[in-house]
């Protein structure tokens, strides 16, 4: 089947013979491409053959019923857009379905053009879900090669001492100076942050080196996403995400950046659990990456970025206080107040 074709595809699954020669008529006569089954396992056998645009799928059939049917489509074929007949007492599950991912629900009986309206609206949600999926892989595609590359220009190098560290950090920046200037911002509040709080001479170096480098991960990430000058999709949002386990993995083989690549991978945790990537929660977190998620925030929110205007010292701060307990740990932005002397 051609592209254009399979974007107009829809399998019509009810038991009901009349009523689903009658489905399948209607819409045909509409332009779109249908093929039947009569129950949900029928219906799953059609689609590991040739996958439709829309699926409409009866609530009641015997044996496994829509809901079931629904449920496996969604975990299988993400791409296909679902919609449901129902009868008027099965409202209930009807609009339960809806919340687990169907598009539409159609109240029996329905018209031909109620039928056709709702298959339009489920192949154009189709079509956005397979754009969605192209322009995905093709970040991820492009992620894993900038990835590899950083993997290899990284073990090219020896790195023991800080003046290494500082000649690979300047290789990753060569085309973005400002990341080169903002890793050492957020050093100098970091580090000075740590020696108010108490920590030892080798923890806060491990705080420095994984403050230098929490950002590494990015590096992997396309130009089309970090150069971006508006809101991100939720797929471009997904894999900028992936940063710090980037920044982990590139970092924890380098014996000199050990001990920070553990903070690196959890720089971007919250202390509610609501953070990335693995929702760590409270003093779970590592106090040393607790302390590069203030410093980091406070940098970012001071200076101006592609999309907005860079905030006052002050503002910044407040804004910090807003969110202590929730996304920072409270009494590390309690002491971040000594560090910039905010008023």
């Amino acid at each position: 089947m051609l592209d254009q074709e399979r974007e107009r595809s829809v399998l019509v699954v009810d038991d009901e013979n009349r009523v689903r020669h009658l489905m399948t008529h209607w819409l045909e006569t509409g332009g779109f491409l249908v093929k039947e089954a009569s129950n949900a396992e029928e219906a799953l056998r059609a689609m590991q053959t040739d996958p439709a645009a829309v699926a409409l799928c009866d609530v009641r059939m015997p044996g496994h019923d829509g809901l079931w049917l629904a449920e496996h489509l969604r975990s299988q074929y993400p791409e296909t857009a679902i919609i449901m007949a129902t009868a008027v007492h099965e409202v209930g599950p009807a609009v339960s379905s809806l919340r687990q991912g169907v598009l539409d629900y159609l109240m029996k009986p329905f018209g031909r053009e109620r039928l056709r309206d709702a298959v339009q609206r489920g192949v154009d949600w189709h079509r956005a879900a397979m754009d969605s999926r192209r322009w995905r892989e093709t970040l991820e595609s492009e992620c894993r090669i900038r990835f590899t590359r950083l993997v290899d220009a990284i073990a090219a190098l020896r790195v023991e001492s800080p003046d290494a560290l500082d000649a690979l950090l300047s290789m990753l920046t060569l085309r973005d100076r400002d990341a080169y200037a903002h890793g050492y911002r957020v050093v100098g509040l970091a580090v000075s942050l740590a020696r108010l709080l108490g920590l030892s001479e080798s923890d806060i170096g491990a705080v420095e080196r994984a403050a230098l480098f929490h950002d590494v991960g990015k590096f992997a990430m396309p130009e089309a996403v970090l150069r971006k000058p508006a809101p991100l999709t939720v797929e471009e949002l997904a894999l900028v995400r992936t940063h710090p386990q980037l920044g982990y993995e590139l970092t924890r083989e380098l014996p000199y950046l050990a001990d920070a690549a553990e903070l690196i991978w959890a720089c971007c945790e919250r202390v509610d659990g609501l953070g990335y990537p693995r929702g760590l929660r409270g003093e779970a977190i590592p106090l040393g990456s607790r302390i590069i998620a203030v410093a980091d925030a406070y940098d970012t929110m001071t200076r101006p970025r592609v999309f907005r205007d860079a905030i006052s010292s002050h503002e910044a701060f407040l804004e910090l206080s807003r969110c202590a307990g929730t996304q920072f740990d409270a009494p590390v932005v309690g002491v971040f107040r000594r560090v910039v002397s905010v008023h």
